[in-house]
């Protein structure tokens, strides 16, 4: 069974919550999205009012196209990957 991607679970991963308004994004209404940098890697997430209507969240690669993690599972398999990868860790 798939398990999508919620708000909480980005939270819950350190995701940072970035706020746009009408003024900053030329949009009708206040609208977020979510990053997570990992060294020089950037995951972002879809905008509030780009996601389902059941509230489910898909992350990307940020500047990069060719992926859409749209499962928990995915998502800190990622992760999990991508820190334990990281050189000279401190």
């Amino acid at each position: 069974m798939e398990i999508t991607i919620t708000e909480q679970d980005l939270l819950d991963f350190g995701f940072e919550r970035i706020n746009e308004t009408p003024e900053s994004s030329g949009s009708d209404s206040d609208w977020h999205y979510y990053t997570l940098d990992i060294e020089d890697f950037c995951l972002i997430s879809n905008a509030s009012d780009e996601t389902t209507e059941d509230g489910d969240w898909s992350v990307y690669i940020f500047d990069y196209n060719g992926f859409e993690f749209t499962e928990i599972g995915q998502l800190a398999s990622l992760i999990n990957a991508l820190k334990s990868g990281i050189k000279n860790k401190k």
